[in-house]
């Protein structure tokens, strides 16, 4: 499958990562991304985000991935608003994330109220991790993002 990521998206502030849920995992959204892609990076994994094995639990890697697909959904630059709430979302576990992971989220399709994308997590390594994608819809009722 063939995935088309836009030239340019809509510059972020990066003074401080600006999701108090993305703080709690550690993790922060890259400043210096390529073009048409947003990143977001975890660091390190602590041990309370451990399932058994220990690796990352799934449901930091789903985070990850619906934060990421998210934003980049929002920084199009004809995005009608900086908030894109998820509609629905699949993932895929390829192997147990251990370490630093980098999610990468780009825009597949976008309209005027959805937007499709997809997401990949690598480890350190560059190492495959999960996938997903997912369909947004653009919020554009008042939220608490502060601009």
């Amino acid at each position: 499958m063939s995935v088309i990521t836009p030239p340019t998206t809509r510059p972020v502030e990066f003074g401080h990562e600006r999701s108090a849920f993305m703080r709690l995992l550690g993790a922060c959204q890259v400043a210096d991304a390529p073009p048409g892609m947003v990143q977001i990076r975890l660091p390190e994994l602590r041990e309370e985000l451990l399932n058994q094995l220990p690796a990352a639990h799934g449901g930091v890697l789903m985070s990850l991935l619906d934060s990421v697909m998210s934003r980049a959904a929002s920084a199009l630059p004809q995005a009608p608003s900086q908030t894109a709430v998820t509609v629905e979302m699949s993932s895929r576990f390829h192997r147990p994330g251990r370490g630093g992971l980098l999610a990468e989220g780009w825009v597949v399709q976008a309209s005027r109220n959805l937007c499709s994308c997809a997401a990949r997590i690598t480890d350190t390594q560059g190492t495959l991790v999960a996938t997903a994608q997912g369909t947004f819809k653009y919020w554009k009722a008042p939220t608490t993002l502060k601009k």
